[in-house]
């Protein structure tokens, strides 16, 4: 579906704003505005986590 560089970069930037959104998580920051960072950034990474493939083996 997508090329495996930009399935690992789109990863990244979800890690990226999730650890811009954690000032708000961890209540050292009331800006609401780090809670988009967080919420997307999660979302991201969760639907561009980089799975493993298996492979089958053909058993005689």
């Amino acid at each position: 579906m997508y090329d495996k560089k930009i399935w690992i970069v789109l990863f990244a930037i979800g890690i990226t704003m999730m650890l811009i959104g954690m000032p708000y998580l961890l209540r050292y920051s009331t800006n609401e505005f780090l809670q988009y960072p967080l919420y997307l950034g999660m979302l991201v990474t969760i639907v561009f986590t980089p799975a493993r493939t298996i492979k089958k083996q053909n058993r005689k």
